[in-house]
């Protein structure tokens, strides 16, 4: 026998002439009995396996394939023997250097002259570059369907020969059906539409078959399971055959709720004023540039102001202002039409776009918007707000005149009112300092007297002297603005809250300046803190600099902080106090105003 088990005597097979073509073939080739038993092998068989064709030749199958393999194997060649017939089965072989080789195998029995087989020989072809390629493509598409679903991407296909409908598994999630089978059922498919879309999906789905027109489309789906509607967007290609001739589509099917809701939220953003959730200017200047035409005649636009904002922003802080801005948006809202455009302009000013609106239905929601008004309050506050309309009724006018004419009413209304509202204010904000700290109220009373009795003695026209009672009454008004914690505090002051009280002069004079009859008193109350010696604040005022009724409220003031009960302090005597003016008399105070309110001091 030869080292190949190749001899011309060998029983049922003579090989004799294809030696040299078997030996030299790259294919794997050899030859069994039906014991399993090699007959001959060839040397791209041994290969592998780092042995000689000669070593195999006599042994059995389960000596190069142990256990299973080796079942695998002879159990394909039984069959072969009892059939007759050739059979092809794919192996996989363990090679010496440790990596694993693919191979299809034909299995062809060799018969005698009665036609029975004798023995097998089995012709193998490599196809582990064809298996590693599949390997490979598999995990591609592995990776590709686990970030299709991470993605909320899905695949489809539509069999145009059948009508069915592959999906992968992400398709059928969003879709909401069970994944029973890999075919999606036309019928929920189209059930999960919702009727507005439906029509032009269909008509889309045509054309993309007929003309090739472009599939790609956002709609609205309801999942069959939770029947939660979603956003979804669909792109698709039509495929054709060899002739031309349309077979599928194919396409991708993506959940895009979350980038809608994503897309509304900068839209709201966009065009959306934070505080009041109202439209802002910029929504407003490109809805008055799409309505200003010769259909929405007439066209009327209501400016609104707020009055009062910027005294309550310095009087009770900007949370409260904000406070206030929010309500008013919310009474315009709710005395304007569905379909009226409200805006905030910013600040204090609101506007209201009426088309196809007259100046008298605009009066109209004036007057509901002005009664809803009425009805409301901020803490002891009245609201108040300025109106002013105009009306465009000829494509010959222009809208910013329009605009100009709104605004400039609105003002004349602002004038009018303003100043009722600015005292309004004050009251209230004299009302709500007393409550915050009602010590307050008690000082501000006796200052106001101690003041009155100084004004007396200096011989002060009952004008001056009311305007000085006044003054002494609303002293420390700008302390509205200073936290209650530091006010009430008992004890030591830090730095911090020491410069936060020195603030309320100047918080004083914000609010009173506002009010243009008010103007003198709030620079007598910006000033009630300045020294005779130049060292006081905030404007570090010396001697005559200082107005004389704030150098009056000053020992008034000092006079009654030191005899009345503080959380910081136990009241002094009524001789201790005149001893501390007198101390001071020249350096913190005006010594001859010091001089007359002791004399009064003593007389009484």
């Amino acid at each position: 026998m030869s080292d190949h088990g190749l001899e011309n005597n060998n029983p049922g097979i003579d090989l004799a002439l294809y030696r040299i073509i078997l030996d030299n073939s790259s294919d794997p080739i050899f030859c069994i009995d039906n014991s399993g038993k090699y007959l001959y092998v060839n040397n791209a068989f041994a290969a592998p396996f780092k042995i000689k064709p000669s070593s195999i030749i006599g042994g059995l199958i389960w000596d190069i394939f142990p256990g299973s393999e080796g079942d695998q194997r002879f159990n394909a060649v039984k069959i072969v023997f009892e059939t007759g017939e050739m059979k092809v089965i794919e192996v996989k072989v363990q090679a010496k250097e440790g990596n694993s080789l693919y191979f299809i195998t034909s299995i062809i029995p060799v018969k005698n002259s009665q036609g029975q087989p004798q023995s097998v020989i089995c012709i193998s072809k490599d196809i582990t570059e064809r298996k590693n390629i599949e390997k490979a493509l598999k995990l591609s598409e592995s990776r590709l369907l686990a970030a299709q679903s991470m993605a909320h991407v899905g695949s489809w296909e539509l069999d145009l020969a059948n009508n069915k409908i592959w999906g992968s598994e992400e398709a059928f999630n969003i879709y909401g059906i069970d994944y029973t089978s890999p075919y999606l059922p036309l019928e929920l498919v189209q059930q999960s539409m919702l009727p507005e879309y439906r029509h032009t999906l269909d008509v889309a789905i045509i054309e993309l078959i007929k003309n090739n027109k472009t599939y790609d489309y956002e709609f609205k789906i309801k999942k069959h399971n939770t029947s939660q509607e979603v956003f979804v967007h669909s792109k698709a290609i039509l495929v054709r055959d060899d002739r031309g001739q349309p077979v599928k589509i194919t396409g991708s099917i993506q959940d895009i709720t979350e980038q809608k809701k994503r897309e509304e939220d900068i839209f709201h953003l966009s065009y959306r004023d934070q505080l009041t959730g109202l439209y802002n200017r910029r929504f407003y200047e490109e809805e008055l540039r799409r309505l200003d035409n010769q259909r929405n005649l007439p066209i009327t636009i209501v400016m609104i102001d707020v009055n009062g904002l910027k005294l309550i922003n310095d009087s009770f802080g900007h949370a409260l202002g904000d406070q206030l801005l929010k309500k008013v948006a919310e009474v315009i809202t709710r005395g304007c039409r569905g379909d009226d455009i409200i805006a905030r302009l910013g600040g204090d000013e609101f506007v209201v776009l009426l088309p196809k609106t007259d100046s008298e239905i605009a009066e109209r929601i004036v007057r509901r918007i002005k009664s809803l008004v009425l009805k409301e309050k901020i803490g002891h506050m009245d609201i108040s707000v300025s109106f002013g309309y105009e009306a465009k009724i000829s494509t010959q006018q222009s809208i910013q005149e329009i605009f100009k004419i709104a605004e400039d009413n609105m003002y004349r209304q602002k004038l009018v009112f303003g100043k009722s509202m600015r005292g309004k204010t004050i009251e209230a904000i004299i009302t709500t300092l007393h409550e915050k700290n009602i010590r307050e109220e008690q000082h501000s009373h006796r200052v106001a007297e101690i003041c009155i009795n100084i004004g007396e003695a200096l011989y002060f026209t009952q004008d001056k002297i009311n305007e000085l009672k006044t003054i002494g009454l609303l002293h420390d008004i700008g302390k509205i603005a200073i936290d209650e914690t530091i006010l009430n505090k008992k004890g030591s002051l830090s730095e911090y809250e020491w410069q936060e009280i020195k603030r309320h002069p100047e918080i004083g004079f914000r609010i009173l300046s506002t009010a243009e009859d008010m103007a003198d008193m709030a620079n007598n109350i910006l000033c009630h803190h300045e020294r005779w010696d130049g060292e006081g604040y905030p404007k570090g005022l010396k001697g005559q600099e200082i107005p004389i009724i704030s150098r009056i409220v000053a020992i008034a003031d000092a006079y009654d902080a030191m005899t009345s009960e503080r959380s910081y302090q136990e009241p002094l005597e009524e001789d201790a106090a005149i001893e501390e003016l007198q101390k001071n008399a020249g350096t913190q105070f005006d010594p001859h105003l010091v001089g007359i309110f002791i004399q009064l001091t003593t007389l009484q």
